[in-house]
């Protein structure tokens, strides 16, 4: 076995000196006088709503419902162009998918645009449309638009020629419009609304449509989101139908794993703690009286009407979760990881069921309030489904706090606890946040678990992004439970275990939390993951987390395995010289992969549109002018590359935060090698945006290359990164537990 390599290449900064390139129809793409007179009839269907109701808000909240998944650069750019300083970008409120089966769906995003903007566009329309019939027979190809034009004339039309073309582009693009309406209503008897953002606040807003707080019960979360009642849901929907932008559950039902009864109390022996790391758990309550307390810190996290009546069985799930964290390897002999146990800040915040609202803020205050605790494990989920169309209230929470603060969240991917299994539903929230690790279950075998729920999330983002070993109705693993050693299932029992890895990874071997996760993914995957069923990797991510740490850590003696670490502050962040180690003929005899992980700030009011920055990464061989020839085929960001928003998100990922790139060859045949040129790898920020908030974020990636015939060349990798001044070293566990243990002593001075 190798071990796995710590490289920290010099990286470099680089601008983006790419020009925009001139606008033009997509291949295949038209626009025809029926389409233009389909999209003023649509427009102003819009206005004879709005005109038919009360007048709410200043300006208008349209739909345009796009003909693909769109990329930022291809959204409309002169229909609903409010003035010569604001793009239509910078008026967008939100985004969602159609109801299309999936892997049809197309865009609608929604714009707030004031009613002289959506006069002006129905003008423009109209001259593009007599231009259109009078000049290019009443339909336009991307023929028509390329250099050099065929004297088309452009005088007169009340518009100018790059007007002309861009509304005629944009219709192109463009179905229709329409007025924003919900389509997916839960079946609760409470809710969180959110709002579309307007000029007007909630509060404001509750108050103009004269809402009586007495009749109607409600309560502010945020800016734009109330909890409230399905009579004021319903009255709103009556009222103003067009400014709700998501809908969803306040009040779930949490998902708790089945427990057999089959309590067996034994007199099991703990030594005390001594300086063990501490894993942070958000659950149920737990029980002070079990075997291992002393490794607990114990707080009933509780409103003080939820202390009223609290039974034993309240604190069952929590203390078995907890069970797993501080002594599962006891428990269960097969699943020893080599990770010893922890300590656990245990936060018994509910029973069987809460707010989603009350959750989030209890959360924030729990995680603000232990900034030295760096994984927190949430085995709590509800039994709704998720949304296709916007993140979770709760999920977006954590995934802002993972953007801002050093933690990681590991949450289980909920339990479909339904009698019929013939079909499999989408996970429950929290499961649906981006920057967590979310966890599914296997069998022993490594096959699904029957009670399994899916992603992917808003149709595209890999959730769950890893499984483990959970148990089943007939093949249960152990917990402790305040009556004893209980036979359990579920993903809420899968997740402390990769808590447990994460944070040996972070608190113990001292790896940032994008490495940690980047590792646990990484080291999940198979080399055929790539081509591995859809349907396996909705139920299991990127594959099964092997039980040994060691197998985290280390990698197989024909493999360099090596981390880099490092943070994006402009448009690439670059190294175009890895000496990776050739063979005696000069050749490359490796195939190769990596992982890339990072935790983005998000928008969940962009709805699906949800992270506000990509990192992309491209690493391969560097050809003679300089481009990396990169092991994915990734061509997004070359010039002159044209690609669509569809493909780019499912060849390339494009605004996942976690990244799994690989070269497959059919034959072992060696790569060939240009010149004495090195090896390279990019790593591209973009941001969606409108408003620039480029600013530093950190990434983690983990490289293997695997020698071919079978050649343990990871020495000649450590020598040549050192003669080109890399500091390499190795993640030696024996040497970060006894740094570990150095740290964690206590100095007393005389």
């Amino acid at each position: 076995m190798n071990s796995i390599l710590q490289v920290k290449l010099l990286l470099a900064d680089e601008r983006n000196k790419q020009k925009p390139q001139s606008r033009n129809l997509r291949a295949h793409a038209e626009t025809t006088t029926d389409k233009i007179d389909k999209l003023i009839e649509t427009l102003r269907a819009v206005l004879r709503y709005y005109r038919s109701v009360p007048k709410v808000l200043n300006n208008i909240l349209v739909d345009i419902n796009y003909n693909d998944i769109i990329a930022k650069s291809n959204r409309v750019q002169a229909l609903l162009k409010p003035n010569s300083r604001t793009e239509p970008n910078d008026i967008v409120v939100g985004a969602r998918f159609s109801d299309a089966p999936e892997g049809q769906e197309n865009h609608i995003i929604t714009y707030y645009a004031d009613a002289k903007t959506i006069q002006n566009t129905l003008h423009d329309l109209e001259e593009a449309r007599r231009f259109l019939s009078e000049r290019l027979g009443g339909k336009a190809t991307a023929k028509n638009f390329k250099e050099p034009e065929c004297a088309i004339q452009y005088d007169g039309y009340g518009i100018k020629k790059d007007k002309i073309r861009n509304i005629i582009i944009d219709c192109s693009v463009v179905d229709s419009f329409s007025v924003p309406h919900i389509t997916e209503v839960p079946v609760q008897d409470s809710f969180l609304i959110t709002f579309y953002k307007t000029e007007l606040s909630t509060e404001n807003l509750l108050e103009k449509l004269k809402i009586d707080d007495m009749k109607y019960r409600y309560s502010f979360y945020g800016k734009d989101t109330i909890s409230a009642t399905k009579e004021l849901y319903e009255f709103l929907n009556d009222k103003v139908p067009y400014l709700i932008s998501m809908i969803s559950s306040d009040l779930s039902k949490l998902v708790l794993d089945d427990i057999k009864d089959t309590s067996v109390k034994e007199q099991i022996q703990i030594p005390d703690p001594v300086n063990e790391p501490v894993i942070g758990v958000i659950d149920t309550l737990f029980a002070e009286q079990v075997y291992f307390h002393n490794w607990v810190e114990n707080i009933d996290y509780l409103d003080e009407y939820e202390k009223v009546g609290v039974s034993s069985d309240q604190r069952k799930h929590g203390t078995e979760v907890t069970s797993i964290l501080v002594d599962g390897p006891r428990l269960n002999p097969w699943l020893n990881d080599g990770c010893g146990r922890f300590r656990v800040k245990h936060f018994g915040v509910c029973s069987n069921q809460i707010s989603i609202t009350r959750l989030v803020r209890k959360i924030k205050e729990i995680v603000n309030q232990n900034p030295n605790i760096h994984v927190w494990n949430l085995s709590l989920g509800a039994e709704d489904e998720v949304s296709k169309n916007f993140i979770s209230y709760d999920a977006a929470v954590l995934d802002e706090l993972q953007s801002q603060k050093n933690v990681i969240f590991v949450v289980s991917g909920t339990n479909d606890n339904r009698n019929d299994h013939s079909d499999i539903i989408r996970v429950g929230s929290p499961a649906d946040s981006l920057n967590s690790l979310v966890v599914n279950a296997v069998r022993r075998d490594g096959t699904p678990v029957s009670y399994s729920r899916k992603g992917n999330i808003l149709s595209f983002f890999n959730k769950p992004d890893v499984a483990y070993y959970g148990g089943d109705y007939d093949e249960r693993i152990f917990a402790y439970s305040p009556f004893g050693k209980e036979e359990v299932y579920g993903t809420s029992f899968a997740a402390p275990w990769i808590s447990r890895k994460l944070c040996y990874l972070i608190d113990v071997m001292g790896l940032p939390k994008e490495v940690a996760k980047a590792l646990i993914i990484d080291a999940s995957a198979e080399w055929s993951y790539k081509t591995a069923p859809q349907n396996l990797k909705e139920l299991t991510g990127y594959g099964i987390v092997p039980i040994d740490i060691n197998k985290v850590l280390s990698t197989d003696s024909n493999e360099i395995k090596f981390i880099v670490y490092g943070t994006s502050k402009s448009y690439r962040t670059t190294n175009y010289a890895i000496p990776v180690p050739r063979d005696e003929d000069g050749k490359y005899p490796y195939i190769a992969r990596a992982t890339l992980c990072y935790f983005p700030q998000c928008t969940r009011s962009q709805g699906v549109d949800y992270t506000n920055r990509e990192l992309s990464l491209r690493f391969g061989r560097v050809k003679p002018n300089g481009q990396i020839d990169d092991i994915n085929e990734n061509i997004q960001d070359e010039i002159g590359s044209h690609i669509d928003e569809r493909q780019s998100r499912k060849d390339f990922r494009k605004w996942e935060n976690t990244k799994l790139i690989s070269k497959i060859l059919k034959m072992n045949r060696p790569l060939k090698s240009y010149g004495d040129r090195f090896w390279g790898l990019a790593v591209t920020s973009k941001e969606r945006l409108a408003m620039r908030t480029m600013g530093e974020l950190n990434f983690g990636i983990v490289i293997t290359l695997r020698e071919i015939n079978g050649v343990n060349r990871i020495q000649d990798f450590i020598r040549a990164c050192n003669m080109r001044g890399y500091i390499v070293s190795e993640l030696n566990i024996q040497n970060q537990l006894e740094i570990y243990n150095i740290n964690q002593e206590e100095l007393t001075f005389e």
